[in-house]
Parts: C-alpha cells; sequence; structure tokens
C-alpha cells in the first residue's frame, strides 16, 4: 500500500505543532527569546505545507483512488494539467492550497525581513503563523485531504467538467495567492500597531506586499470572468453570482487601501483608514472562505457541505475576525495625530470605494439574511448592482482622472489608471452592445444577426479521453467576407454521466463571435448566437493595471 498519504498528514499536524510554537513565539516571547530565529519557524512551516501539498498532488497523479478525495475529484483518463488542478477542485484540496498561500507569503516575508531584527517583523510572523494554525486545525480534523476509503473504487468519479477549462487551473492558485497576501498585509499592519511603530514605517513595512498581492487578487479575478465567459455559455463574464462578489469585495477593499496607504506612508495622514481598509479586506477574504465552502448562499460555484463543517468554518471566520478588530479596538490610541491633510478628491475616491463595498456586500448577503428569518430562499442579481453601482463608479472615474491629471504620477500609476478607465470603457461598451439571437438550424443553413451572416457548415464527431462530443462549425460572413471561425462542442462526460455545452468563441477587438451549440432536434441543431463587443477591452485594461503595480513594486513606487 502505498505510505504517502499517511505523511502528507503527519506533515499537517507537524507543521500544525510547527505554527503554534511560531505563534507562541512571535506574539508572547518575541522580547524574552530574540534569538529564536522567527525566520526558521516560518520556512519550517511553509516548508511542511509544501510537502503536504507536493503528497497530495503525486495522489493525484498516480490515481490513488484509495484516498477519498482522489476517487470524487479525479480520474484515470484525465490529463495530468488537470490532475493537477484537481487538487483544487474540491472542498479539502481548494483548503490546503489556500493554506499553502498563507504559508508561502509568511514565508516570503521572512526572507525579505531576514535583516530587519524588529518586533514588527516577529509581531507579523506570530500573526500570521496564527492564522496558519487557525486553518490546519480546521484541515486536519474537518477537511482532511488524506482521508482513505475501503474498498477502494476501480475508477474515479472524474473532476468536475465545468472545471476542466485552463483558466481553472490558473484562477484558484492566483485568486488565492491575492487573498493570502491580504491576510499578510492585515497582519503587517497590526504588528506595526503592537511594536509602537509611527505610521508611516507600518506603511512602508506594508506597501511591498500590498502591490503583489493585488496584483495577484486582479488576475485571479480576470480568469475567474474569463473562465464565466468561455464556458459557462451565456454569453457574459460577470453574473453577480455570491461567490464572484466574495472576491470582488477584498478587490475593492484592498484597491481603496493601495489609494490610502500611499499617503499614509509619505505623510503619516490617513493611518486609520489604512488600518481599517486592511482589516476589512481581511475579513472579507475570510468571508469568501465561509460563502464558498459553507454554502449558505446559492452559488454556482459553492460547496455543499454539511452542517458540522459549515459551523466550523463560521467559528473560524468570527475567531480571526473579532480578533482582528479587538486588537485594533485595543491599540488604534496609538496612532499619533499628523497634521498632513490628503486632497478632497483622494477623500471622495476612499469614501466612493467604500460605498461600493458597502452596496455589493448588502447585496450578498441579504439573501443569507432572508433565508435565517425563515423567508425562503433568493438571491440577488445583476439589476439591482448595476443600476446601484454605476453612478458609483462614474464619479470615482472623474475624481481618479481629475486627480491624476493635476499631480504628477509615477509610470506605473498612470499604467494601471489607463488600465481602469479602459476596463470602464470596456464594460460600457459591452452593456450598451449586447446582441443574440436563438435559432435551429440544419448542417448548410443560415441566419442573420445585425451585419452578420452566421452559417452552420456541419458537425463532426470525435472523442478524447474522458468524454464524446459533437462539433459544430459556423462560419461568421460579413459583406461577403468571411470574418471568423466558431467551433462550439456538445459534450458528454461518461464518469459523471453528464453533458456540457461548450461556446465556440472568436476574438475580435471590437466584437466577439459568439455561438453555442445546444440540443439537437432531429438533424436540426438549437443555437444561441450573440455579437458582445468591449470584452477585449476589459481584458487589456485588466492587465495594464496589474503592469502598472508591478511597476510601482519595481520602481518602488515612491509617487
Amino acid at each position: 500500500m502505498l505510505w504517502w498519504p499517511e505523511l502528507g498528514f503527519f506533515a499537517l499536524l507537524l507543521a500544525l505543532c510547527v505554527s503554534l510554537l511560531a505563534a507562541l513565539r512571535g506574539l508572547v516571547l518575541a522580547r524574552r527569546l530574540p534569538a529564536w530565529h522567527p525566520r526558521c519557524w516560518a520556512w519550517a512551516q511553509g516548508g511542511l505545507v509544501l510537502a503536504a501539498f507536493l503528497l497530495l498532488l503525486q495522489a493525484l497523479l498516480a490515481d490513488d483512488f484509495t484516498l477519498h478525495y482522489v476517487a470524487q475529484h479525479s480520474h484515470s483518463a484525465l490529463a495530468w494539467g488537470l490532475k493537477l488542478a484537481a487538487a483544487w477542485g474540491g472542498h479539502e484540496g481548494s483548503l490546503l492550497l489556500w493554506l499553502l498561500c498563507l504559508a508561502g507569503w509568511n514565508a516570503l516575508f521572512a526572507w525579505g525581513a531576514r535583516r530587519q531584527a524588529t518586533l514588527a517583523r516577529d509581531y507579523t510572523l506570530g500573526l500570521m503563523a496564527l492564522m496558519i494554525a487557525a486553518f490546519l486545525v480546521f484541515i486536519v480534523t474537518l477537511g482532511d485531504p488524506f482521508a482513505r476509503q475501503f474498498p477502494a473504487p476501480l475508477q474515479g468519479r472524474d473532476l468536475n467538467p465545468m472545471l476542466q477549462h485552463p483558466g481553472l487551473i490558473f484562477h484558484p492558485p492566483l485568486l488565492y495567492l491575492g487573498y493570502a497576501g491580504l491576510a499578510l498585509c492585515a497582519a503587517r499592519l497590526l504588528a506595526g500597531l503592537l511594536a509602537h511603530q509611527t505610521a508611516q514605517a507600518m506603511a512602508d513595512g506594508c506597501w511591498r506586499w500590498l502591490l503583489p498581492a493585488w496584483g495577484c487578487l486582479t488576475g485571479g479575478i480576470l480568469l475567474g470572468s474569463w473562465w464565466a465567459y468561455s464556458e459557462l455559455g451565456w454569453g457574459g463574464f460577470w453574473f453577480w453570482d455570491p461567490v464572484e462578489n466574495a472576491s470582488l469585495l477584498p478587490w475593492l477593499t484592498a484597491t481603496a487601501l493601495l489609494h490610502s496607504l500611499n499617503v499614509t506612508r509619505r505623510t503619516g495622514a490617513l493611518a486609520h483608514w489604512s488600518l481599517l481598509l486592511a482589516l476589512a479586506s481581511l475579513i472579507f477574504t475570510l468571508m469568501g472562505t465561509l460563502i464558498v465552502r459553507s454554502g449558505v448562499l446559492l452559488s454556482v460555484h459553492a460547496f455543499a457541505l454539511d452542517e458540522e463543517r459549515a459551523l466550523a468554518l463560521l467559528l473560524l471566520f468570527g475567531g480571526l475576525s473579532i480578533g482582528a478588530l479587538t486588537l485594533y479596538a485595543l491599540y488604534a490610541g496609538r496612532l499619533s495625530r499628523v497634521s498632513a491633510v490628503p486632497t478632497r478628491a483622494l477623500q471622495g475616491i476612499l469614501w466612493l470605494f467604500s460605498a461600493a463595498t458597502l452596496i455589493v456586500l448588502v447585496g450578498t448577503l441579504y439573501p443569507m439574511l432572508y433565508g435565517l428569518l425563515g423567508w425562503g430562499r433568493i438571491s440577488v442579481g445583476a439589476p439591482y448592482f448595476n443600476s446601484v453601482l454605476l453612478p458609483f463608479a462614474l464619479l470615482a472615474l472623474a475624481l481618479m482622472l481629475y486627480r491624476g491629471l493635476r499631480r504628477p504620477l509615477a509610470a506605473g500609476v498612470r499604467l494601471a489608471h489607463l488600465g481602469a478607465l479602459l476596463c470602464a470603457l470596456g464594460i460600457a461598451a459591452y452593456a450598451s452592445g449586447q446582441q443574440e439571437r436563438s435559432v435551429v438550424l440544419a448542417p448548410g443553413e443560415s441566419v442573420q444577426l445585425d451585419a452578420y451572416r452566421f452559417t452552420l457548415q456541419g458537425v463532426t464527431q470525435f472523442a478524447r479521453s474522458n468524454y464524446t462530443a459533437e462539433r459544430g462549425e459556423i462560419t461568421v460572413w460579413h459583406e461577403g467576407r468571411q470574418v471568423a471561425h466558431l467551433y462550439p462542442e456538445r459534450r458528454y462526460y461518461l464518469a459523471r454521466n453528464q453533458a456540457m455545452f461548450e461556446p465556440g468563441i472568436a476574438w475580435g477587438w471590437r466584437y466577439d463571435w459568439y455561438g453555442l451549440m445546444a440540443e439537437k432536434q432531429g438533424e436540426r441543431y438549437a443555437l444561441r448566437l450573440y455579437l458582445r463587443q468591449g470584452i477585449r477591452w476589459i481584458g487589456a485594461g485588466a492587465i495594464l493595471m496589474i503592469v502598472g503595480a508591478l511597476l510601482c513594486l519595481v520602481k518602488g513606487g515612491r509617487r
């Protein structure tokens, strides 16, 4: 019998012991035992969690179906890249990935601050170790990815077909890197508060970690939107689903934090704003974990869990959130007042981002509160969010442009704001230029949509390792000239006994031509055809924002 599952679980237990000792050393004994190199504890935590994660990957690649997790989320015919993605395709594996990102940021911080023998460094490592220990307690008791099952099935259930997409290989790791990076930023600011640092020193110590964390979170959201657009088949990139909102909430507060923290590190002003925004980002990342994995809100992304694990996640979320807010309440008085006053434009941006966060939060949590009152289950959709958020988004853009034109900004900052403007233009173009049509066509027949003619040329059948499929070929014509080919598919996954409709998309800078092939009706096929505009602008804008943040990181971002 293969031994790596037991070794993986033992690595998690050992990591829990190390994390508890590191938290004790960093938070209680930092002044008494300065020679207990805290970075070694952080590296030990990271190494043990990484070892456990690699052992889970090994079990997936080896098709070890004695592991319940592998049997539920993998299949021997699955491509090796998708087997790796299966490591975060289920509840237990995704929590282990979350933990790996936390431990990874912690180890990276220990390396980056290795020459800084300061209390702030030790307190940061202690707070991070405490968070890592809290997640480890949950994983080893209620979310063990190495649990055995006997007798083992001969074959696995396969990875959820919706997750068998390139975007889902990279989307969760980037998103979790962003979440964990924001947790590190909150820990660093709280540690500065505990260590009596000045507001400028606290902010300066946090800034270099906030930029890559924000960039990872932005990239994760971008990849998630790409997955929704190119996989779900409804022609959109954002559904205002609770899990999507759970990633948007910390992004909004982290974006506001970028603006306030840059002022704090230069003048000391807005220190309380920066601390509260960092804590809000931490709380929203933890809340996202609760929403995704407890099933308390209706979502196409959420895992359905038993009540015991949902309650444990609620306690984990509540304990860490209340603990962070308590530390702020107890020690916020240590921040000295400064005479510097930020510009009205910047204050307006912060208030607008805060208002937008509150609007998204209310729309996301209202269904849960509605259900807790015994009134049934509902979901709040796009009409609410689009109509209420639009004026705030326009005002925020206007203020950013006004502030950018009045003050000299670094190249990275200008690039990021240009990306935000391009995103806004893309979203506006998408909202104003949606055209679609549902038809039933036989091979050789055509239909007109706006100025374009769509022709179903034919349908072919083929098989892959874990599914069979029918692929349609649709040509798009404009003024007698062929401008695009679409290849939508109808797939059937045997192991899951599940059918999937994969859209065919031809990308363009002005239009996307988008086709979905649904049910077969005799010799004819039901098709849904879309014209979408602005999608490329949104993606390009998000990439510019990420590049701008990285440029600020490389150049120091002093302005």
